[in-house]
């Protein structure tokens, strides 16, 4: 299993930042792994600042910078005295998504970890979160965290769809979490059920179609696992992915669910699967997300 060396943590200085900050610096503990901090000015609020500031806006920005650099360079700090890591700490101007994504594509990373919500979430709200758009762009693997960081993952959730991704998905639960408790969770309809007694079949039939979906679903489960030294729990349930997913996280009490950003539509989901964007809106709990490039290597 390929370790984890580096870790690329995205703060705003909001309480989510700080969330993302403590389990980005729990990891890199976890994992003896390097942790880059990185903040993003907003280059659109810079440029207005040149504008509207003919005349001394270069000491004006120079002390601004500053005094952004060294409030990263002091949470830098304090991460690594308090965590026993080294920290990198990183200061861009840009859109905070992209100088992200582009941070997270250099060589030797190999987890991005942002906050759910950033300091502004209604604006968040109506444009899409930094966070889903970090999702989108990034060519690694994303950490949406949402909640504290009290202690390491004990346990996850793997929502696996059946697809030829499911390998590496459940490689990056494992990465990230290797003593947590695993479940692998699957949610599986019947093909055209809503129409299936329109069409003359029996309630016994349409049962039997259920359950022959039903063990399909755990033969494919099984094998998916079958090179793991400890087995997962095994949670296949019939619904819609949404429904079920949110029974299943109550179920297993995961703090962690790993799931894959490709969707079954690209043009009506925008690169990222609607279980995917439900889970990061809707789960309440971390969402990992793998992206597609993680999936073919895998």
């Amino acid at each position: 299993m390929k370790p984890i060396h580096s870790i690329l943590v995205a703060t705003d200085f909001s309480t989510a930042g700080k969330r993302a900050e403590e389990r980005a610096a729990l990891l890199a503990a976890e994992h003896d792994a390097r942790l880059i901090l990185i903040h993003s000015l907003p280059g659109h609020a810079l440029q207005r600042l040149r504008e509207r500031l003919t005349l001394g806006y270069a000491s004006t920005e120079a002390q601004l910078l500053e005094h952004y650099r060294s409030a990263l360079q002091r949470l830098a700090e304090d991460l690594a005295g308090r965590w026993q890591i080294e920290v990198t700490p990183i200061l861009t101007a840009g859109q905070a998504h992209r100088e992200i994504s582009r941070a997270a594509g250099k060589p030797g990373v190999d987890l991005v970890v942002v906050g759910a919500m950033g300091e502004h979430p209604t604006r968040d709200f109506f444009l899409g979160s930094t966070a889903e758009r970090v999702v989108r762009e990034s060519p690694v693997a994303v950490l949406v965290v949402r909640n504290e960081a009290r202690e390491p993952y004990s346990r996850v959730l793997a929502a696996l769809d059946l697809s030829p991704h499911g390998p590496a998905v459940l490689e990056l639960a494992r990465r990230v979490a290797p003593a947590a408790h695993l479940t692998l969770g699957h949610a599986f309809e019947v093909p055209f059920e809503g129409k299936l007694q329109f069409a003359g079949a029996t309630e016994e039939e349409i049962a039997r179609y259920s359950q022959e979906e039903r063990q399909h679903a755990l033969a494919e489960l099984h094998a998916l696992a079958g090179a793991m030294d400890d087995r997962p729990d095994m949670l296949v349930e019939h619904g819609m992915a949404d429904v079920v997913l949110r029974r299943l996280l109550g179920e297993t009490s995961a703090e962690l669910v790993v799931v894959g950003k490709h969707g079954s539509s690209e043009i009506i989901d925008l690169l990222l699967g609607s279980m995917t964007k439900h889970l990061l809106r809707e789960s309440g709990r971390d969402v990992l997300v793998v992206p597609p490039a993680l999936e073919v290597k895998a």
